[in-house]
């Protein structure tokens, strides 16, 4: 195995290749013979023989393959990630405000409607809450 010690793309076939710093390449790779000065040993250290590498993975997939994906492990959410749906009673009332403001009309109208059968702040229900 060598290891490229220097970036660099060729054109093979009409296409760039590209070579990163670091990667490995096999001994009879044939970039070996135009540019073999760009490569080197992999590095032992002291006392210790050049432990087996792994080549670098490749990018895309070949024609007909499909590559593994992993899908991420945590979803962002401007909805209450708990499990209780949100209750104005235990919020102030910017709290609740800023929540109705981004709210569909279906969840305003639950939210008030518990606002208006519990604690009726005008902050929240305007002069609808005096009149009752």
């Amino acid at each position: 195995m060598k290891r490229c010690t220097e970036s660099f793309t060729i054109w093979r076939d009409g296409a760039p290749v590209g070579f990163v710093a670091g990667q490995l390449v096999e001994d009879k790779h044939p970039i070996l013979k135009t540019h073999g000065h760009l490569f080197a040993e992999p590095v032992a250290t002291a006392g210790q023989a050049a432990a087996p590498l792994k080549p670098v993975e490749e990018a895309t997939a070949n024609p007909g393959e499909q590559r593994t994906l992993t899908p991420p492990t945590t979803v962002v959410s401007s909805e209450p990630t708990g499990a209780e749906p949100f209750d104005p009673a235990e919020h102030t009332i910017p709290q609740v405000l800023a929540y109705l403001k981004d709210a569909d009309d279906e969840e305003r109208a639950r939210v008030l409607d518990i606002e208006a059968a519990g604690e009726k702040r005008k902050g929240i229900l305007g002069d609808t809450a005096a009149k009752e």
